[in-house]
């Protein structure tokens, strides 16, 4: 517990429920103040963000991460009298970065109750996550951000971008949709057997372990598949934004081209339904789907059949730096490559800050706390250090954009290390 003072008040942060918690049976003492905390929890997250109370409460508790996840809250005041204002919450997942698979949380949930904004409480409840989970060796933090700016001071970064299209159901092609059906709990094994066949590590994506596979088909409900001759080739999940109107593809994975064409033609049969459908991914995913948007009716050639956009993606946050290089680098080659020293600066983990050597050896490369005269050094800040670590920018790219700051001797070898890799989090991986 982290005892701070903030305009006279007392206010506590706390891990309400550390992962792994369980009680079975009637709850006492200690168990029994976790969970009401956890109930005040889950009332302020459905104050914020205007959920029903009776209706959240058992996804709250089903969900299949409940056991796993951190939740924290700050209250203030003391006693009985104390007040639970500020809440968020930890979810432990792992992401690809080139190709190191690298342990992860995702922050999500962040809100304050309406009457104590703009008094600083997220950011100190942030901070001392961020401290916490720095003491817990978690190489780094993703969130997806309501306000960008709201979490740049505190170290994240924009690191990945998503392309995005919405089309009118009636501009698809028709495709007659015969073997689309909704999903049963019989076709989850050939849906992740589907998904293995077709999806290879890509930076951004999220590993797709049990628990995240019990998640992924617990929370969506609406789910598609298309069979031929009893196989399954292909499966559509999907949801609704704005209201109804935007049917949102979580994802479309197919094998064949007649299973394509199939789930095509069932989003193209809801006209009456819904105003757009929307997809997203990379723009080669999006390549593969062959939409254009054509019409006969088409008129004026200055106005596009579709317009394609790179919406923002996920924020990332490094959060212990001597963990996430030594795991990045481990693979990394060796040859025609310098040793150099890292200067990084970081507010909010004080522990970060400092100067970092890495070098290699006959066993690969090593990183070490701690500067080495003589060497070149490169220096950055943690929203830099985020953009070169996920691969959001090659090195040379954050040099001419002024957001890294070393030799132009050096700039190879950096080049070589943290390559670009154009991080994409997809819609089905969100958290």
């Amino acid at each position: 517990m982290n005892l701070l003072k903030l305009r006279r008040l007392p206010v506590q942060i706390e891990m309400i429920s550390p992962a792994g918690f369980s009680s079975p049976g009637y709850p006492s003492g200690s168990e029994k103040k976790i969970l009401e905390d956890e109930e005040a929890f889950l009332r302020l997250l459905c104050q914020c963000f205007g959920f029903d109370l009776a209706t959240a409460r058992p996804y709250f508790y089903n969900d299949p991460y409940y056991p796993h996840n951190q939740r924290w809250g700050l209250w203030v005041g003391e006693g009985a009298s104390r007040t639970l204002v500020s809440i968020l919450t930890v979810i432990p997942l792992q992401m690809w970065i080139g190709e190191q698979l690298v342990p992860c949380v995702g922050i999500a949930g962040v809100a304050t109750h309406p009457q104590y904004r703009r008094r600083g409480y997220a950011r100190r409840l942030l901070t001392a996550v961020l401290n916490a989970l720095h003491t817990q060796g978690i190489p780094g933090a993703a969130l997806q951000a309501f306000d960008l700016d709201f979490y740049r001071p505190l170290g994240w970064e924009v690191v990945g971008s998503l392309m995005r299209v919405r089309v009118a159901p009636l501009l698809l092609p028709p495709f007659p949709p015969e073997g689309v059906r909704r999903a049963l709990e019989t076709d989850y094994p050939a849906i992740r057997h589907l998904y293995e066949q077709r999806v290879r590590p890509a930076t951004g994506r999220l590993l797709r372990d049990e628990l995240r596979w019990s998640y992924l088909l617990w929370n969506f409900r609406h789910k598609l598949v298309y069979c031929h001759n009893g196989a399954l080739e292909g499966y559509l999940i999907y949801d609704f934004v704005e209201a109804g109107w935007v049917l949102r593809v979580r994802e479309m994975l197919w094998l064949t081209e007649r299973a394509r064409h199939a789930l095509i033609g069932w989003l193209a049969a809801n006209e009456e339904h819904v105003r757009q459908v929307e997809f997203s991914g990379t723009p080669d995913e999006l390549a593969s789907l062959q939409l254009t948007g054509w019409t006969p009716t088409h008129r004026d050639p200055g106005e596009p059949f579709l317009r394609w956009e790179i919406m923002p993606g996920f924020m990332w946050r490094v959060v212990h730096p001597h963990d996430l290089l030594q795991r990045l680098l481990r693979a990394c080659p060796t040859e025609g490559v310098q040793p150099f020293c890292m200067a990084v600066h970081d507010p909010q983990i004080e522990a970060n800050t400092g100067v970092y050597t890495v070098f290699a050896d006959s066993k690969g490369w090593h990183v070490a706390r701690g500067g080495h005269e003589g060497l070149p050094i490169v220096r950055l800040n943690m929203r830099s250090l985020a953009l070169l670590t996920m691969g959001t920018f090659s090195a040379s790219e954050l040099a001419v954009r002024e957001l890294l700051d070393a030799p132009p001797a050096l700039i190879d070898t950096l080049d070589q290390l943290f390559p670009a890799r154009s991080p994409c989090l997809r819609p089905m991986d969100y958290f």
